[in-house]
């Protein structure tokens, strides 16, 4: 399977440490074009192998002032494993991969302008996440239904860390043989002993935050679905307050 994904991101503002909303200077605005490479491969009936390569094109302005990056992000690589169930409705999994940098994060204190620092694309370090996932569908509630919810943690392997616990739950329902309607919730929660005002490069790795999203999907053929949706932050911490919307194939072999 292949999925290609294109999400943007806008935010004009952000929750502080005490999770209160504060408008970024000078009519600031952070804004985030991510296109991601997703896929699959089946090893054997019960293994998988997994990966996504994403680029990312990330802006801070105010006025009289712009900065931007354009990256290769963190590619993540991994094996996911399917235990075997009576249950042919629902499946459980266990995943484990690794993360790797495809850029590098300045060592010094980053440069600035009235306290703006550029972007960065990320944390700059190797990293390795696990998470079980459990999905399927449930008749029994409500026809044509389905579920994919997956919990983990992330650790980076930096003197300033972070470490994060995630979370991902999506349930959708089918209208019929080509549309789809679906909700997803979304949370990550990075600490680190480093806020953004204590690193050594002004990245920031103490945050968290949940979003909620709405989706819409439609089949294009035996093999092609194409979906798209809309979402917005509802609560943070040392994070941005933002939403965008987000377009993806879901491409089966």
């Amino acid at each position: 399977m292949l999925s290609p994904t294109y999400n943007y991101y806008s935010a004009s503002g952000y929750w502080n440490s005490s999770k209160l909303f504060t408008p970024y200077a000078n009519n600031g605005r952070f804004s985030s074009n991510y296109f991601g490479l997703y896929g699959t491969y089946g090893i054997s009936r019960n293994t998988e192998f997994y990966f996504n390569v994403p680029v990312v094109v990330q802006t801070y302005s105010e006025t009289n002032l712009l900065n931007q990056k354009a990256s290769l992000g963190d590619v993540t690589m991994g094996l996911s494993f399917y235990p075997a169930q009576n249950d042919i409705d629902k499946h459980f999994s266990i995943s484990g991969g690794i993360i790797i940098p495809l850029y590098q994060n300045s060592s010094n204190t980053p440069s600035s302008l009235n306290g703006v620092t550029a972007p960065y694309v990320g944390f700059g370090a190797l990293g390795a996440e696990a998470k079980l996932g459990y999905a399927g569908n449930a008749p029994n509630f409500i026809k044509n239904c389905y579920f994919d919810v997956s919990a983990g943690l992330r650790q980076y392997f930096s003197a300033m860390g972070p470490t994060q616990i995630f979370f991902d739950g999506t349930f959708g329902v089918g209208i019929d043989e080509n549309w789809k309607i679906y909700g997803n919730l979304n949370a990550v929660n990075s600490t680190s002993n480093y806020q953004n005002s204590s690193s050594t490069d002004g990245v920031n790795r103490d945050f968290g935050y949940f979003r909620m999203t709405a989706g819409v999907g439609r089949k294009l053929g035996e093999t092609t679905q194409l979906f798209g949706s809309i979402f917005q932050d509802v609560s943070g911490r040392n994070t941005g307050r933002g939403s965008g919307f987000s377009l993806f194939l879901v491409i089966k072999f």
